[in-house]
Protein backbone atom coordinates (compact mmCIF):
# COMPACT_ATOMS: atom_id res chain seq x y z
CA UNK A 1 0.00 0.00 0.00
CA UNK A 2 1.52 3.34 -1.08
CA UNK A 3 1.15 6.74 0.62
CA UNK A 4 -1.86 7.67 -1.55
CA UNK A 5 -3.71 4.55 -0.42
CA UNK A 6 -2.80 5.20 3.20
CA UNK A 7 -4.15 8.77 3.03
CA UNK A 8 -7.36 7.73 1.26
CA UNK A 9 -8.04 4.90 3.73
CA UNK A 10 -7.36 7.22 6.66
CA UNK A 11 -9.77 9.85 5.32
CA UNK A 12 -12.50 7.26 4.85
CA UNK A 13 -12.10 5.96 8.39
CA UNK A 14 -11.35 9.26 10.13
CA UNK A 15 -12.93 12.13 8.13
CA UNK A 16 -12.18 14.58 10.94
CA UNK A 17 -8.57 14.72 9.67
CA UNK A 18 -9.69 16.44 6.46
CA UNK A 19 -9.34 20.04 7.72
CA UNK A 20 -5.75 19.28 8.70
CA UNK A 21 -4.71 18.08 5.22
CA UNK A 22 -2.93 20.54 2.98
CA UNK A 23 -1.62 20.75 -0.56
CA UNK A 24 -0.43 17.45 -2.01
CA UNK A 25 -2.03 15.45 0.82
CA UNK A 26 -5.48 16.83 -0.05
CA UNK A 27 -4.88 16.02 -3.72
CA UNK A 28 -3.87 12.42 -2.95
CA UNK A 29 -6.92 12.05 -0.73
CA UNK A 30 -9.09 13.04 -3.68
CA UNK A 31 -10.25 16.23 -1.96
CA UNK A 32 -10.53 19.37 -4.07
CA UNK A 33 -9.27 22.65 -2.72
CA UNK A 34 -12.12 24.90 -1.70
CA UNK A 35 -13.05 27.51 -4.26
CA UNK A 36 -16.34 29.31 -4.67
CA UNK A 37 -19.49 27.97 -3.08
CA UNK A 38 -21.18 27.31 -6.42
CA UNK A 39 -18.40 24.96 -7.56
CA UNK A 40 -18.42 23.13 -4.23
CA UNK A 41 -22.20 22.74 -4.58
CA UNK A 42 -21.91 21.39 -8.12
CA UNK A 43 -19.35 18.72 -7.26
CA UNK A 44 -21.30 17.65 -4.19
CA UNK A 45 -24.60 17.49 -6.09
CA UNK A 46 -23.06 15.24 -8.75
CA UNK A 47 -21.64 12.78 -6.21
CA UNK A 48 -24.92 12.63 -4.27
CA UNK A 49 -26.89 11.92 -7.44
CA UNK A 50 -24.45 9.25 -8.59
CA UNK A 51 -24.21 7.46 -5.25
CA UNK A 52 -27.98 7.35 -4.68
CA UNK A 53 -28.66 6.23 -8.25
CA UNK A 54 -25.96 3.55 -8.10
CA UNK A 55 -27.50 2.00 -5.01
CA UNK A 56 -31.09 2.28 -6.22
CA UNK A 57 -30.55 0.94 -9.73
CA UNK A 58 -27.55 -1.34 -9.33
CA UNK A 59 -27.15 -4.79 -7.84
CA UNK A 60 -24.70 -3.51 -5.23
CA UNK A 61 -24.39 -3.55 -1.46
CA UNK A 62 -24.84 -0.27 0.35
CA UNK A 63 -21.23 0.16 1.55
CA UNK A 64 -19.57 1.63 -1.55
CA UNK A 65 -22.22 4.23 -2.56
CA UNK A 66 -22.80 5.23 1.06
CA UNK A 67 -19.06 5.69 1.64
CA UNK A 68 -18.82 7.77 -1.55
CA UNK A 69 -21.63 9.99 -0.26
CA UNK A 70 -19.98 10.28 3.15
CA UNK A 71 -16.58 11.19 1.75
CA UNK A 72 -18.17 13.81 -0.52
CA UNK A 73 -20.02 15.20 2.50
CA UNK A 74 -16.84 15.58 4.53
CA UNK A 75 -15.03 17.22 1.63
CA UNK A 76 -17.88 19.61 0.77
CA UNK A 77 -18.64 20.53 4.38
CA UNK A 78 -15.04 21.32 5.28
CA UNK A 79 -14.52 23.23 2.01
CA UNK A 80 -17.66 25.31 2.64
CA UNK A 81 -16.60 25.85 6.25
CA UNK A 82 -13.11 27.05 5.38
CA UNK A 83 -14.45 29.21 2.56
CA UNK A 84 -16.94 30.85 4.92
CA UNK A 85 -14.25 31.33 7.53
CA UNK A 86 -11.89 32.91 5.00
CA UNK A 87 -14.59 35.24 3.69
CA UNK A 88 -15.50 36.16 7.26
CA UNK A 89 -12.04 37.37 8.14
CA UNK A 90 -9.55 34.60 7.51
CA UNK A 91 -7.04 33.29 9.96
CA UNK A 92 -7.07 29.89 11.61
CA UNK A 93 -10.47 28.66 12.80
CA UNK A 94 -10.73 28.51 16.57
CA UNK A 95 -11.26 25.29 18.51
CA UNK A 96 -14.98 25.98 18.93
CA UNK A 97 -15.36 26.35 15.17
CA UNK A 98 -13.52 23.10 14.47
CA UNK A 99 -15.55 21.28 17.10
CA UNK A 100 -18.76 22.62 15.53
CA UNK A 101 -17.93 21.50 11.98
CA UNK A 102 -16.70 18.08 13.17
CA UNK A 103 -19.98 17.60 15.04
CA UNK A 104 -22.01 18.81 12.07
CA UNK A 105 -20.31 16.33 9.72
CA UNK A 106 -21.01 13.47 12.15
CA UNK A 107 -24.64 14.56 12.36
CA UNK A 108 -24.92 14.52 8.58
CA UNK A 109 -23.55 10.98 8.47
CA UNK A 110 -26.55 9.93 10.56
CA UNK A 111 -28.92 11.54 8.06
CA UNK A 112 -27.12 9.78 5.19
CA UNK A 113 -27.46 6.38 6.89
CA UNK A 114 -31.20 6.94 7.29
CA UNK A 115 -31.46 8.02 3.65
CA UNK A 116 -29.92 4.78 2.37
CA UNK A 117 -32.24 2.79 4.60
CA UNK A 118 -35.13 4.66 2.99
CA UNK A 119 -33.82 3.81 -0.48
CA UNK A 120 -33.68 0.13 0.49
CA UNK A 121 -37.39 0.29 1.22
CA UNK A 122 -38.24 2.36 -1.87
CA UNK A 123 -36.58 -0.24 -4.11
CA UNK A 124 -39.49 -2.55 -3.30
CA UNK A 125 -42.07 -0.14 -4.76
CA UNK A 126 -43.17 -0.60 -8.36
CA UNK A 127 -43.12 2.36 -10.76
CA UNK A 128 -41.52 4.63 -8.16
CA UNK A 129 -40.32 7.94 -9.69
CA UNK A 130 -36.80 7.68 -8.38
CA UNK A 131 -35.42 10.38 -10.70
CA UNK A 132 -37.59 13.09 -9.15
CA UNK A 133 -36.94 11.77 -5.66
CA UNK A 134 -33.16 11.66 -5.99
CA UNK A 135 -33.06 15.11 -7.60
CA UNK A 136 -34.99 16.56 -4.66
CA UNK A 137 -32.70 14.80 -2.17
CA UNK A 138 -29.57 16.02 -3.95
CA UNK A 139 -30.93 19.59 -4.01
CA UNK A 140 -31.77 19.45 -0.33
CA UNK A 141 -28.46 18.02 0.84
CA UNK A 142 -26.53 20.46 -1.35
CA UNK A 143 -28.44 23.44 0.06
CA UNK A 144 -27.06 22.49 3.48
CA UNK A 145 -23.70 23.89 2.36
CA UNK A 146 -25.16 27.39 2.64
CA UNK A 147 -25.84 26.67 6.30
CA UNK A 148 -22.22 25.56 6.75
CA UNK A 149 -20.81 28.58 4.91
CA UNK A 150 -23.00 31.05 6.80
CA UNK A 151 -22.18 29.53 10.18
CA UNK A 152 -18.43 29.67 9.47
CA UNK A 153 -18.64 33.24 8.17
CA UNK A 154 -20.58 34.33 11.25
CA UNK A 155 -18.16 32.65 13.64
CA UNK A 156 -15.15 34.23 11.92
CA UNK A 157 -16.63 37.75 11.89
CA UNK A 158 -18.69 37.53 15.07
CA UNK A 159 -17.97 41.11 16.20
CA UNK A 160 -19.35 42.98 13.17
CA UNK A 161 -22.75 44.63 13.48
CA UNK A 162 -25.51 43.27 11.24
CA UNK A 163 -29.23 43.78 10.77
CA UNK A 164 -31.76 41.03 10.11
CA UNK A 165 -33.61 42.04 6.95
CA UNK A 166 -34.60 41.14 3.41
CA UNK A 167 -37.71 40.07 1.56
CA UNK A 168 -40.46 38.26 3.45
CA UNK A 169 -41.28 36.27 0.33
CA UNK A 170 -44.66 34.62 -0.06
CA UNK A 171 -44.70 33.67 3.61
CA UNK A 172 -42.65 34.56 6.67
CA UNK A 173 -42.26 32.53 9.85
CA UNK A 174 -42.82 34.02 13.34
CA UNK A 175 -39.11 33.86 14.20
CA UNK A 176 -38.09 35.85 11.14
CA UNK A 177 -40.73 38.46 11.87
CA UNK A 178 -39.45 38.67 15.46
CA UNK A 179 -35.84 39.21 14.36
CA UNK A 180 -36.50 41.39 11.34
CA UNK A 181 -35.05 44.87 11.81
CA UNK A 182 -32.98 43.91 14.83
CA UNK A 183 -29.34 45.00 14.80
CA UNK A 184 -26.75 43.09 16.81
CA UNK A 185 -23.28 41.63 16.60
CA UNK A 186 -23.15 38.53 14.43
CA UNK A 187 -22.31 36.54 17.55
CA UNK A 188 -25.76 37.41 18.92
CA UNK A 189 -27.43 35.66 15.97
CA UNK A 190 -24.94 32.76 16.13
CA UNK A 191 -25.86 32.02 19.75
CA UNK A 192 -29.53 31.81 18.73
CA UNK A 193 -28.88 29.75 15.56
CA UNK A 194 -30.78 32.52 13.80
CA UNK A 195 -28.66 32.94 10.66
CA UNK A 196 -31.01 32.97 7.66
CA UNK A 197 -31.95 31.23 5.49
CA UNK A 198 -30.90 27.95 7.09
CA UNK A 199 -30.54 28.69 10.80
CA UNK A 200 -31.86 25.83 12.87
CA UNK A 201 -33.27 28.34 15.36
CA UNK A 202 -35.71 29.65 12.75
CA UNK A 203 -39.07 27.99 12.27
CA UNK A 204 -38.69 28.30 8.51
CA UNK A 205 -35.55 26.10 8.62
CA UNK A 206 -34.39 24.76 6.21
CA UNK A 207 -35.45 27.81 4.26
CA UNK A 208 -37.91 28.21 1.45
CA UNK A 209 -40.71 30.66 2.18
CA UNK A 210 -38.66 33.38 3.86
CA UNK A 211 -36.01 35.25 1.86
CA UNK A 212 -34.14 36.93 4.65
CA UNK A 213 -30.48 37.60 5.33
CA UNK A 214 -28.09 39.48 7.59
CA UNK A 215 -26.79 42.83 6.30
CA UNK A 216 -23.85 44.96 7.43
CA UNK A 217 -24.10 48.69 7.97
CA UNK A 218 -23.29 49.31 4.29
CA UNK A 219 -26.35 47.32 3.27
CA UNK A 220 -24.34 44.36 2.03
CA UNK A 221 -25.68 40.89 2.71
CA UNK A 222 -23.13 38.86 4.64
CA UNK A 223 -24.91 35.51 4.40
CA UNK A 224 -25.00 33.31 1.32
Amino acid sequence: MDIRDVIQQTVKKYPAVIPHLRGRAREMAGIKAFGDLASINAVYHDVITESLTTYFEGNVIVTAPRNAFRQATASAFYDAFYLGWADGGGGTPDSDGIAWINSRVSQEYGFIDMLFQQIKELRQEKDFDFFSWVTARADGYTNTLREIYNAAYARASKDIMVTFGGDDGAESCPDCMKYKGQRHKLSWFVRRNAIPPFGTGLQCHPGGHCKHGLFNDMGEQVTA
